[in-house]
């Protein structure tokens, strides 16, 4: 196989081993939240129930993240092979990449801005 046809098979293998990869994972964290509830049945202890209730939390967290960046990634627009991004014609606005610097901000901050600001507690 040569081509697209080679592409599209190992895109497909490295899908099929990232869920391979998923699936092992949240079946360990499942497992470890087994054997913390037995450890909290055996001994009465809340926290080796706390801990069960975590793992479990963990494991669905990570199903959530996965299940968001697989939807992310099908939304967004694919850019053709032969386009190599450049600079916007003219009369094109330019994507932001993140908020505009305020008046004082300087560049290597504008990530640490960018969070607090979506979280509700920046200017």
């Amino acid at each position: 196989m040569t081509g697209p046809a080679r592409g599209r098979l190992s895109r497909w293998l490295r899908a099929a081993a990232a869920v391979l990869f998923v699936v092992a994972l949240v079946a360990v964290m499942v497992r470890l939240s087994l054997w913390q509830w037995d450890r909290a049945r055996q001994r009465h202890s809340v926290q080796n129930y706390m801990y069960a209730a975590q793992w479990l939390l963990f494991a669905l967290l990570t199903v959530v993240s996965i299940a968001r960046l697989v939807l992310e990634e099908r939304r967004a627009e694919p850019v053709a092979p032969t386009e190599t991004p450049g600079p916007a014609p003219a009369g094109v606005p330019a994507p932001l990449v993140g908020p505009p610097l305020l008046p004082g901000e300087e560049l290597p901050d504008v990530t640490w801005h960018r969070v607090r600001r979506r979280l509700g507690f920046g200017r």
